[in-house]
């Protein structure tokens, strides 16, 4: 499974070398349907969207509320975070939850050989790695899958583009043939 993240969040369950998208074309898009959920406690009715809660402008949107103008990408934050900038801690750290919390249901799902990261949040380490990491095995039920390969991507920031790239390729190369 293919999974980058940076300006927004997808993710490509690759089968025999091929991004697999589905019957219309939206296996490939992760993060943005609404999670719903009703809080126990006091009945709040929360719709995160986690592209809006763990991307690079989302980190920059919510970091801009406790530090104005400090950041303008997602990986400045990240930076922030690891120079001790607690609300940018906090911002990472949620984050990297969030972002774990949705792969390890998609490894619960679809059970894939490893997960390959990358994009520009994605190719960074440090925090926001560390807590995807952990909140990723933390959310697998299996307890033979928590240990599965999550690895970064050969091209780094630029893997979905590439990804994309080759998709576009491969199925006009396809059309060609018919």
């Amino acid at each position: 499974m293919r999974l980058p993240w940076g300006t927004g969040i997808s993710s490509t369950l690759v089968q025999d070398g091929q991004p697999f998208a589905g019957a219309r074309g939206n296996a490939l898009i992760m993060a943005s349907s609404p999670y719903t959920a009703e809080c126990i406690a006091c009945g709040t009715i929360l719709n995160p969207v986690l592209e809006e809660y763990a991307s690079g402008p989302a980190l920059v949107a919510r970091y801009s509320q406790h530090r104005q103008g400090k950041a303008e990408r997602g990986e400045e934050v990240a930076a922030a975070a690891e120079e001790g900038d607690r609300a940018a801690i906090d911002i990472v750290t949620s984050a990297g939850k969030a972002l774990g919390n949705s792969v390890g249901f998609l490894v619960n799902v679809l059970d894939p050989e490893a997960i390959v990261v990358g994009g520009g949040l994605g190719s960074s380490r440090g925090l926001y790695w560390d807590s995807f990491v952990a909140s990723t095995r933390a959310h697998i039920w299996a307890e033979n899958s928590r240990s599965l390969p999550i690895l970064p991507a050969a091209m780094g920031a630029d893997s979905g583009l590439v990804g994309a790239a080759a998709t576009v390729f491969t199925r006009q190369d396809e059309s060609a043939h018919l």
